[in-house]
């Protein structure tokens, strides 16, 4: 079935797309909506998210046939082209993108089966256009300041916010970084025994065994805000369950080494 497509200003277009977890038959009849919505506005790709699918699904035509792209990655890029491009978003816009001239691509068919496809030219321009719709992102956002200044004013709305797209610096972050300065802290003062009295060194434990009790408080803040974060960024790669609980278990083995330092190199 024909679908409508997003246009400016729906703000829509800025949503990332999560990973398809199911190949069934509602799978299926997303692709299939898309290849008729393709065939019915003369299109040679088009990402879910176009029709309002928040799912990592690409179609792309090649010669008279479709082929979808489920949770695709590019996995290797070389050489550099630039050429102008248009969006069936920003209706009426072009400017001029760069774009890598070579990449291969992972990805899962319409049966979950991995897959990888190397694509060249215009086919890889127009893949990475349309990958670019998937991280809730449009091509104005690869263009320079004072071109997307120009973009900018001449839409109604000016352009639309960036939404949830992945931030450069998530939250959870500093809690991490805190835990692992404190760590260092207290590894950089196993040297100091030497140079000091006893008396001295019950001090030293002392600073170091209540610095040792705000690492755990630091791990458990960043255990659950990383999991609120989650939520959030759910397209991230770094928002995802197995690299929260990693994260959490090496921060656990480093505490581990450091206490038992404390306990049985710095105590009097």
């Amino acid at each position: 079935m024909v679908q409508p497509l997003l246009k400016y200003p729906d703000s829509r277009i800025r949503l990332i797309s999560a990973n398809v977890r199911f190949f069934n038959e509602e799978l299926l009849q997303w692709v299939n909506d898309m290849v008729d919505t393709m065939k019915a506005n003369d299109l040679e790709a088009l990402s879910a998210i176009m029709i309002g699918i928040q799912y990592s699904v690409i179609v792309i035509k090649e010669g008279d046939e479709y082929f979808p792209f489920i949770n695709a990655r590019l996995i290797k890029c070389s050489g550099q082209t630039t050429q102008t491009e248009r969006s069936l978003y920003y209706d009426g816009i072009s400017v001029d993108v760069d774009r890598f001239e070579n990449v291969t691509v992972v990805f899962e068919n319409e049966k979950g089966e991995p897959q990888y496809k190397d694509l060249c030219g215009d086919l890889a321009r127009v893949f990475q256009h349309h990958l670019d719709y998937c991280f809730g992102s449009t091509f104005v956002d690869r263009v320079d300041k004072e071109m997307k200044q120009r973009i900018n004013d001449h839409l109604e709305f000016g352009l639309i916010a960036n939404g949830s797209a992945c931030p450069m610096v998530f939250v959870r972050d500093y809690f991490k970084r805190g835990a692992k300065y404190v760590m260092s802290i207290i590894t950089v003062s196993f040297i100091i025994p030497f140079f000091i009295s006893d008396e001295l060194r019950q001090i030293l434990y002392q600073i170091d065994f209540y610095l040792l009790l705000l690492v755990p408080l630091l791990m458990i803040a960043y255990f659950f805000y990383a999991f609120y974060e989650s939520r959030i960024y759910k397209q991230c790669t770094s928002c995802q369950l197995g690299n929260i609980v990693g994260t959490t278990a090496i921060m656990s083995l480093q505490l581990i080494i450091v206490a038992l330092g404390v306990f049985f190199w710095i105590a009097p």
